[in-house]
């Protein structure tokens, strides 16, 4: 499938809730917040800021990393090397020379003296205020609320929270390639670490914990850490059993292989076909002949878009639209150029229009304008706010609604 990409990402972090009604914009390069009433929140001063998680966003200057409040508080300075975790509460973990040190919000200073270093990939508990920490090697279980840890020693080899929200109060612990659960809070041993595989499950109703032994038989405990019951047990492998069956059967069917195809014949003369080409081999699903455009070129195949699946840029005097694969106007030739673009996971999808340096948005399922050509250029897409960064002819960047056409800049008018 042939198109063309937004550009990377620029201001995306791996937090995903953006927060509502508040949108960055940027002036000579800094950037600041405004709202939904293009009101100015905190004044442009930073290199980036990056989404909200609830309240809180990541911001950066000078390539250190500080957090900000959505009311434009700034709740910690950019003096720390990186900030990869942050709770909803506004608790962070902040890296510094000597390793991660947990910051306070109500302080906006350390929490604690702990210095350490981060096991694994998610050591931040997302549903309790708690976190796994690495000294020396070991791991243990920290406190946030004291920024201390639960014990004195760091007695395991590796730690994991549960994903399951009512398992929250333990961690699954590894001890010498073992593993056993503990409650966080305490680190008081539930299950002992004598299990070759330690996850979470479900019958249906209620959240389990499944142990695997080294001969691979199972054992279940409910959320208490109590052996389940044997109609629990039945129960929770039909579960599984039914997931590994959809996993395994359900496939969508595999449309990647058609593609449309563009001929040209003679003088404003040219040939559309769908074909479906395995090993290279063209099988015509459907052809047209069209005549009287003195260009034709692809932008996009999609099999499963029933209203809109093909189209293919056109010009004619001159001038650029849209038509489908049967040769029917969807975007009238009246501009400069047109353009496809979608994101790298299909997403959103627009025709951008030009005419002379000025750019236009027209949302591709719909293809009804959204923006008439008076942007600068169209940079990204924000998934969570729903809106395109975009720069206007000033010269300042913001974010543009992708339903409304409304851009988020202060100031701004057409």
């Amino acid at each position: 499938m042939k198109t063309i990409f937004f550009l990377p990402v620029l201001l995306i972090s791996a937090w995903c809730n953006a927060q509502d009604g508040l949108y960055p914009y940027a002036e000579k390069n800094k950037w600041g917040l405004t709202n939904k009433k293009h009101t100015v929140v905190m004044e442009p001063q930073f290199d980036s800021i990056h989404l909200f998680e609830g309240e809180y966003a990541r911001v950066e200057n000078n390539k250190k990393v500080g957090l900000i409040h959505s009311s434009g508080r700034i709740v910690y300075p950019c003096s720390y090397n990186d900030m990869p975790f942050v709770s909803p509460n506004g608790m962070a973990i902040a890296k510094v020379q000597k390793g991660y040190i947990l910051l306070d919000p109500s302080t906006g200073k350390q929490k604690g003296t702990l210095v350490f270093e981060l096991p694994g990939m998610n050591p931040m508990s997302k549903t309790t205020n708690l976190l796994l920490a690495k000294k020396e090697g070991s791991v243990g279980i920290v406190n946030m609320t004291t920024g201390e840890p639960v014990s004195k020693k760091f007695p395991y080899d590796d730690a994991e929270f549960f994903d399951e929200k009512s398992l929250k109060d333990y961690v699954i612990v590894n001890i010498s390639d073992k593993y056993g659960v503990v409650e966080a809070l305490t680190g008081r041993e539930i299950i002992p670490a004598t299990y070759s595989e330690i996850k979470g499950a479900s019958d249906g109703t209620q959240d389990l914990i499944k142990a695997t032994t080294e001969d691979e038989r199972v054992v279940y405990f409910d959320a208490s850490g109590r052996p389940a019951s044997a109609a629990v047990i039945k129960a929770a492998k039909k579960v599984e059993d039914d997931m590994n069956k959809t996993s395994s059967q359900g496939s969508l069917k595999d449309d990647s292989k058609k593609d449309l195809h563009i001929y040209k014949l003679a003088n404003e003369k040219w040939r559309v076909t769908l074909e479906e080409r395995i090993f290279q081999q063209p099988k015509v699903l459907d052809s047209i002949d069209i005549n009287g455009y003195t260009q034709l070129e692809y932008m996009s195949y999609h099999a499963g878009l029933a209203k809109y699946s093909g189209k293919i840029k056109a010009v004619k005097n001159g001038k650029a639209g849209v038509i489908d694969m049967k040769g029917n106007v969807l975007i009238p030739l009246i501009y400069d150029d047109v353009t496809y673009r979608e994101d790298n996971i299909g997403h959103y999808a627009f025709v951008e229009t030009k005419v002379g340096n000025r750019v236009g948005v027209i949302p591709a399922e719909s293809m009804k304008e959204l923006k008439k050509p008076v942007l600068a250029r169209i940079i990204d897409e924000d998934v969570n706010r729903q809106a395109l960064l975009v720069q206007i002819a000033s010269g300042t960047r913001g974010y543009m609604d992708k339903t409304s056409g409304e851009i988020y800049i202060p100031g701004y008018k057409e």
